[in-house]
């Protein structure tokens, strides 16, 4: 039995690669630490508990001898940082010699 601690924008499958070696793992991690929902956001402040044994021993050994930690989370500050209010794109919003612009056709006579 071993308690850690999540990094900062770790998953709870990023917990389950990194402490199972797969994402099988994640119903073990979900079992050990009494979670039932697996779109639950956790915290770098919260004690994990890790109870059972790794699904990949070979791929758990592989992230802890090379220090990999993966955090593919993104808060909810930096979602709001990446959206872009109040300016439409895409075809439904182009206007023709504005931001479309259409190149004349080359008039080249056959001979």
């Amino acid at each position: 039995m071993a308690t850690i601690k999540p990094q900062e924008n770790q998953t709870i499958f990023d917990m389950s690669l990194q402490e199972y070696g797969g994402i099988e793992g994640i119903f073990s991690l979900l079992a050990d630490n009494d979670f039932h929902r697996v779109d639950r956001d956790i915290s770098v402040y919260e004690d994990l508990e890790i109870n059972s044994a790794p699904v990949r021993r070979d791929i758990k050994a592989f992230y802890l001898s090379r220090n990999i930690r993966p955090a593919n989370g993104i808060s909810r500050e930096d979602l709001k940082l990446l959206e872009v209010e109040d300016q439409p794109d895409g075809i439904g919003y182009m206007v023709i010699d504005d931001d479309f612009i259409v190149c004349p056709e080359s008039n080249q006579e056959e001979e």
